[in-house]
């Protein structure tokens, strides 16, 4: 009788197990995998056009959550920790860091 429920638990994880693999294959292509909020191509390139507009690139997105974009991005040479809100503003960190140096 254990070794029975042994398998039926094995079973109901591997089926557990193949619904979330099955489920992260669906994501956009433009999602890093598993966030708070899931995101479209749409709406990251909305994200990356307003840093871009306020003169940051090579982004990076780090995370996303309620419709706020949290890019690490470049502009001077400089490196940046950018938070770009639902409405396209753009709120930069101190720089991080020299880019190539």
């Amino acid at each position: 009788m254990q070794l029975r429920k042994a398998a039926i638990s094995s079973v109901a994880l591997f089926a557990t197990l193949a619904a979330s693999v099955a489920a992260y294959a669906g994501l956009p292509a433009a999602h890093p995998g598993p966030t708070v909020d899931d995101y479209t191509a749409a709406d990251s390139g909305r994200a990356e056009a307003a840093a871009r507009k306020a003169g940051y690139g090579n982004f990076e997105i780090t995370m996303v959550q309620d419709g706020d974009f949290f890019l690490k991005g470049e502009k001077a040479r400089q490196t940046y920790f950018l938070t770009v809100t639902g409405d396209g503003r753009v709120y930069p960190s101190s720089p991080l860091s020299s880019v190539g140096g």
